[in-house]
């Protein structure tokens, strides 16, 4: 294949907790992996969400020029329509960037949904949910799959 060193998808994640024992927001967090030698690498990954609210943010990752995210699987306790995906770029001391909203529609029948970001800004991204079945709140999502992907290279 060749790509392997942007090919570093990694299905050992820790899962999503839908509410925190301390009353936080909830979270999601996956192994990331180097290659020998070569330092910090833009990173792919893999990982589900389960019964997350409005408000939802991914776990953060390296990031530049590119990103896909791509859900498979989705469903909510509402109509099971939709769900609107904010790519974000973490910035300390300052607010954080959106670099745009995308709707996802495919997954919640047979298929995939993605969104592709182009022409990011070096540094820490994200993604947050910001509505499910066009509501901002009172509903929860649960997505079977949660793919990133930060190479245009490798895309799915």
């Amino acid at each position: 294949m060749g790509i392997q060193v942007f090919k570093a998808r990694i299905a050992a994640v820790s899962g999503i907790l839908a509410a925190s024992l301390i009353g936080g927001a909830p979270i999601a967090s996956a192994q990331t992996t180097t290659s020998a030698g070569q330092g910090p690498q833009l990173m792919n990954w893999s990982s589900s969400m389960s019964g997350v609210a409005t408000g939802f943010q991914s776990r953060r990752w390296s990031d530049s020029q590119y990103s896909q995210i791509w859900f498979t699987g989705c469903s909510s306790t509402y109509t099971s329509s939709s769900t609107h995906v904010d790519l974000r770029q973490d910035r300390s001391f300052q607010p954080d960037r959106s670099w745009g909203v995308k709707k996802y529609t495919a997954c919640f029948g047979s298929g995939k949904s993605n969104g592709e970001w182009h022409n990011l800004a070096n540094g820490q991204h994200f993604f947050q949910i910001t509505k499910i079945d066009g509501r901002g709140g009172g509903v929860a999502l649960d997505v079977r799959k949660v793919t990133v992907d930060t190479s245009k290279a490798d895309q799915n």
